[in-house]
């Protein structure tokens, strides 16, 4: 079981995590987040679960967890910013998760857009959603999911050749409460910055790309292109250098 108290011990936020909804099981914590949303929730509202059984990856995708050895949470975040921008908030997000583990002396990477990457191997991942009028964003609903104790066998069998977790890479057991808490701790002042720190969003977030100026094949759909893998663009998009010109997308995956 997870301890909100001694998530908010560890708090040094101002609005993130002072409201926390626990949820012993839950079939989605974005879910949760927009009826809570929709009934009046504060901004900064956390849902968190001990057992998601129905999260949502990028692309339709599953998100498998292990009850009671992962962080499976959703963030609501109310705040104006233009629908051109959004391409940032899943940026912003796995940064404040690669400041966190720093904390811990665990030293992640980033993959464009959303992944987290331990030692070659996915630790978690982050899905934002969204609600627009006119060409802006109000309100945003921060989904992250992070393998943290799971051993080897308890991973999905499906993926455990390109999956690990904090346990896995480290031996130790770690606190969860406190790893959700730095999270929060990282994230607010960025969060409360943005639009105006992007630059330095931009040349932090490069420094841990595992990527970067590397060849890459980019999935767009149902094309697959090759090419050498840039940085973001001013929208968080991916510049991607194919022969002698360079493109933007703004959504895909990296491979």
């Amino acid at each position: 079981m997870l301890f909100t108290n001694l998530v908010q011990t560890n708090l040094r936020t101002k609005f993130l995590g002072q409201q926390i909804e626990y949820y012993t099981q839950l079939k989605s914590t974005n879910e949760e987040s927009w009826e809570l949303s929709n009934d009046g929730a504060k901004s900064g509202t956390v849902v968190i679960t001990d057992n998601q059984f129905g999260g949502k990856g990028r692309n339709g995708r599953n998100w498998l967890a292990t009850p009671n050895k992962s962080l499976s949470f959703s963030i609501l975040i109310e705040k104006i910013i233009p629908v051109k921008l959004c391409g940032w908030i899943p940026i912003i997000t796995a940064l404040a998760i690669e400041r966190a583990l720093s904390n811990f002396q665990i030293q992640i990477s980033l993959k464009w857009p959303n992944d987290i990457i331990l030692n070659g191997n996915k630790i978690g991942g982050v899905l934002i959603e969204s609600k627009i009028k006119g060409e802006l964003v109000n309100k945003l609903i921060i989904g992250i999911g992070l393998n943290i104790n799971e051993s080897k066998e308890e991973l999905d069998p499906s993926i455990t050749s390109l999956a690990t977790s904090l346990h896995i890479y480290s031996g130790k057991i770690l606190q969860r409460e406190r790893i959700l808490a730095e999270i929060l701790n990282e994230m607010e002042p960025v969060i409360e910055s943005f639009p105006k720190n992007m630059d330095k969003i931009l040349e932090s977030w490069t420094a841990n790309c595992n990527h970067i100026d590397k060849k890459i094949q980019f999935h767009n759909g149902t094309n697959v292109i090759s090419g050498i893998f840039k940085g973001l663009g001013k929208n968080g998009s991916a510049i991607l250098k194919t022969n002698q010109s360079e493109e933007e997308f703004h959504s895909g995956e990296v491979y």
